[in-house]
């Protein structure tokens, strides 16, 4: 009896311990645990651009009765919040960005940062 146990003990250990979880046990037990999808998580920067991206458009299309003071004009402050989408856009869209999306991309980004709290009316 003492053989079956040394014998087959360290087996069923093992089983247990290499057995797998499976990508479905895992979303499942994140999503009882927290208040997003774990896709959403792994995906945050693409979550964040599709959710600024309607918004800013909104924010554009909007009567709006000022601009940041360090703008000349409102139209030169929709050319801003045209960069900020299009940033935003290929970041949503993006694979591998070429030498001028990047910089565009970037522009986009650190106007997205600079005027961020002038994004009210």
């Amino acid at each position: 009896m003492a053989y079956l146990l040394y014998y087959f003990a360290p087996k069923i250990v093992t089983r247990r311990i290499m057995k797998r979880k499976k990508k479905t046990d895992i979303v499942e037990a994140w999503s009882h645990k927290h208040d997003y999808p774990i896709e959403e998580v792994w995906n945050t920067d693409n979550i964040i651009a599709r959710l600024i991206v309607p918004r800013l458009k909104a924010f554009k299309a909007l009567d709006k009765h000022g601009h940041p003071g360090d703008i000349a004009s409102m139209e030169a402050w929709h050319k801003v919040i045209d960069k900020m989408i299009y940033a935003f856009e290929l970041n949503m869209h993006a694979g591998a960005l070429s030498q001028e999306e990047r910089k565009d991309f970037e522009e986009g980004f650190e106007l997205f940062y600079k005027y961020y709290l002038y994004l009210w009316d």
